[in-house]
C-alpha cells in the first residue's frame, strides 16, 4: 500500500494551479482552439486524424469528459476548470499501467513539447520507471532532423525527449519531431508525452499514457475514438516544481505497488 494520501496531493495541486481553477489558458481562447483542430491545424491536430466528422459541440464533450469542463460551447465568459478528482484519478490510472508495463521490463520513450514545464518532472518519472525495471528507450540520438527548414534534434535529458535547436530546448505543439523518432526502431512499448509527442504515437497504435491541458483537445477526441491512451488532465506548464505531488504518486505506485484512491477504494 502506498504512503501517498491522495486527498493532500489533490489540496496541493489545486493550490499550485495544476488543476482546478484554470489559470493558464481563458475559457474562450480553449474553446476558440477547436475550430483550429477542425480546420487541420498542425498547432492543433498533434498529428492525429479523426475517424469520425466531429463538430465543436462533439469535441468539447469529450474534453468535459475528461476534465469536468462546461460541453457548452456558447459558455465562454467565465473561467474555465479542470476537475481535481478527474486530475487524481488519471495519475493513479497512468502510474498503474506504468507500474505493471514495468515489471515486465517494458521499454518506454518519454517526451515532452513543454520543457519549461514538464521536464523535470518527467526526468524523475523515467528514473522511477528504470528502478522499477522498465527500460528507457533514446531514438535517433544525437541524430538531426529537417524541421521548419532547419537542422534540428531531439535531446534526451535525463531521459526526456525535448525538440533542441542547437543550445535551446523549444516548445513544440506539433508532431513532426516525433514523426522524425519513429523513422527509427524499435518502437516504444509505451510512450509517455504530451502535444505532438503523443499525437504521433497514438497515430500509430503505440500505447500512450499523455499529459491534456483544457486546449489541447486533439487528444480527447483520441481519447473519445477509443485509441490506446490513457490521460491525465492537468495544466502542463506551470513552474516545474509543483508538479512533485504527481512525481511522488507515481513513484509511490510504481515502486510501491498498489495506491488508494481519493475516495478511499483500492483501484490496484
Amino acid at each position: 500500500m502506498s504512503d501517498i494520501d491522495l486527498a493532500q496531493v489533490r489540496d496541493a495541486l489545486i493550490a499550485a494551479g495544476v488543476t482546478g481553477p484554470h489559470r493558464s489558458h481563458a475559457r474562450h481562447s480553449s474553446v476558440a482552439k477547436i475550430h483550429a483542430l477542425l480546420e487541420g491545424d498542425p498547432d492543433a491536430t498533434f498529428g492525429l486524424s479523426m475517424s469520425g466528422d466531429h463538430s465543436r459541440a462533439d469535441v468539447l464533450r469529450f474534453m468535459a469528459q475528461l476534465t469536468g469542463c462546461s460541453p457548452d460551447v456558447e459558455d465562454v465568459d467565465h473561467q474555465d476548470v479542470i476537475d481535481p478528482d478527474r486530475t487524481v484519478e488519471g495519475i493513479v490510472t497512468a502510474a498503474q499501467r506504468l507500474r505493471d508495463a514495468a515489471a515486465t521490463g517494458a521499454s518506454i520513450l518519454i517526451a515532452t513539447g513543454h520543457p519549461t514545464g514538464l521536464l523535470e518532472h518527467n526526468s524523475r518519472l523515467a528514473d522511477v520507471y528504470t528502478k522499477a525495471g522498465g527500460k528507457i528507450l533514446r531514438l535517433r540520438e544525437g541524430e538531426t532532423f529537417p524541421y521548419k527548414g532547419r537542422e534540428r534534434e531531439v535531446r534526451y535529458v535525463g531521459g526526456v525527449g525535448v525538440l533542441a535547436d542547437w543550445g535551446s530546448l523549444r516548445h513544440t505543439h506539433k508532431s513532426d519531431a516525433m514523426e522524425a523518432l519513429l523513422e527509427a526502431e524499435p518502437w516504444p512499448d509505451l510512450v509517455f508525452a504530451d502535444h505532438g509527442f503523443a499525437g504521433a504515437a497514438i497515430e500509430r497504435g503505440i500505447p500512450t499514457i499523455a499529459i491534456m491541458d483544457v486546449n489541447d483537445h486533439a487528444l480527447a477526441v483520441a481519447w473519445g475514438e477509443g485509441r490506446d491512451v490513457t490521460i491525465i488532465p492537468m495544466d502542463d506548464n506551470r513552474r516545474p516544481r509543483v508538479y512533485e505531488p504527481v512525481w511522488r504518486t507515481f513513484g509511490a505506485v510504481i515502486l510501491g505497488g498498489a495506491a488508494p484512491s481519493l475516495r478511499g477504494e483500492n483501484p490496484s
